[in-house]
């Protein structure tokens, strides 16, 4: 899309995003199921191109601790402004962030999936601890595993 085109209409989107057309963000998803809401309003600000991003929904990720999945709620907005060229990242205002927008041109999906990457944590987590511990009726997974345990009377057999 012509960004600056767009800005001088004002123009406004209203996007249903599938998570499985993300393909950079699907490595920290746990299901690729549903889709994300996004708004987007173009304006002009300081003589560039900006875009309004809006996104909204729930993903699942993979809790790092106990490795079932868990709801991420996704409410995020950023401002940021489309320049045509890296030259012209000095130029923007503070309040803005820089993203290219090479020959004038954007994709609305590479923009939220690139939001939705800085909306997700580094590490997933539940919040709340008790949520990782088993339930009742189920193993602990919180015993120790040591599958090569026994690697080393078997070294020292072969010596």
């Amino acid at each position: 899309m012509d960004v600056g085109a767009l800005a001088d209409e004002q123009a406004d989107f209203e996007l249903a995003i599938p998570l499985a057309e993300l393909s950079r963000v699907r490595p920290q998803l746990g299901t690729y199921s549903g889709a994300l809401r996004g708004h987007v309003h173009f304006e002009r600000e300081a003589g560039f191109s900006v875009a309004v991003l809006e996104l909204s929904g729930s993903v699942q990720l993979t809790c790092q601790r106990c490795l079932r999945l868990m709801p991420w709620k996704i409410g995020s907005r950023a401002r940021v402004a489309l320049i045509a060229r890296e030259s012209e990242a000095g130029r923007v205002p503070q309040h803005l962030e820089p993203v290219l927008a090479s020959g004038g041109k954007l994709s609305l999906r590479d923009l939220f999936e690139e939001e939705l990457l800085l909306a997700l944590p580094i590490v997933a987590l539940h919040t709340d601890e008790g949520a990782c511990a088993p339930a009742a009726g189920q193993e602990d997974d919180s015993a120790v595993h040591r599958p090569f345990a026994q690697l080393g009377e078997l070294l020292k057999r072969d010596k």
